[in-house]
């Protein structure tokens, strides 16, 4: 075989290569997609913990997360400190009952935090932000891996578990070396919610922050 001919196979091999690449990556954003599409509302108990690499302090905290597509959710830190997300899609409300402080800010359409992505099933945005791998599958459980397609996002590595058909757990890999894990436990999938699930209104007393101005209820 010439030159010209081992070239021309060995092109076309790794043609064959990238596309089956590609062809896999697809199947595997299908994949989740479809784990992701089974609900529309979603709520857990959750274990987050918190630290670097090169430091043994790690930061935990527990609590639960309620979620309403799209964009919706209470995000509710019970331990070591008490705090509370809530978001209603167009406004986020941030409280801290210890410090009697909430702060009030608007969602922006540019506020795409992987985390939200991923509950909320918007596979077609994490895939121009990502490139999504199943990494192992067993006849219950899947593991999946996302990669920047950028070196500029925010996190640099990012990990899904799923357990019969359930979302078990989220890693995340930031570019300073900040990883988070968190474990949901007692998941259950379309829970009916009502709309002040996801409205706050501030204790009496509560110092209020919006935006550059402060307020206060009292």
């Amino acid at each position: 075989m010439n030159f010209k001919k081992i070239a021309a196979v060995a092109l076309l091999g790794c043609s064959l290569s990238v596309s089956a690449l590609a062809d896999i990556q697809a199947e595997a954003g299908d994949q989740l997609h479809r784990l992701l599409a089974k609900f529309d509302s979603f709520s857990a108990d959750f274990d987050q913990v918190s630290g670097r690499d090169d430091s043994r302090r790690m930061e935990s905290s527990q609590g639960t997360l309620l979620l309403a597509k799209p964009n919706r959710f209470r995000w509710i830190a019970t331990e070591p400190f008490p705090q509370t997300l809530i978001s209603d899609g167009e406004l986020l409300w941030i409280y801290d009952p210890d410090l009697e402080q909430a702060t009030e800010r608007k969602v922006s359409k540019n506020d795409s935090a992987v985390p939200a992505l991923i509950l909320n099933g918007q596979i077609e945005q994490l895939k121009s932000q990502y490139e999504i791998r199943l990494l192992r599958e067993t006849v219950d459980s899947q593991l999946f891996e996302l990669l920047p397609l950028k070196e500029a996002e925010l996190f640099t590595r990012i990990r899904l578990l799923f357990a019969d058909g359930l979302i078990k757990e989220l890693q995340m890999e930031d570019s300073l070396g900040q990883r988070t894990s968190i474990l949901f436990q007692n998941q259950k999938l379309n829970p009916d919610y009502s709309e002040s699930t996801f409205t706050f209104t501030p204790p009496k007393g509560t110092d209020l922050i919006i935006e550059n101005s402060s307020e206060s209820t009292d």
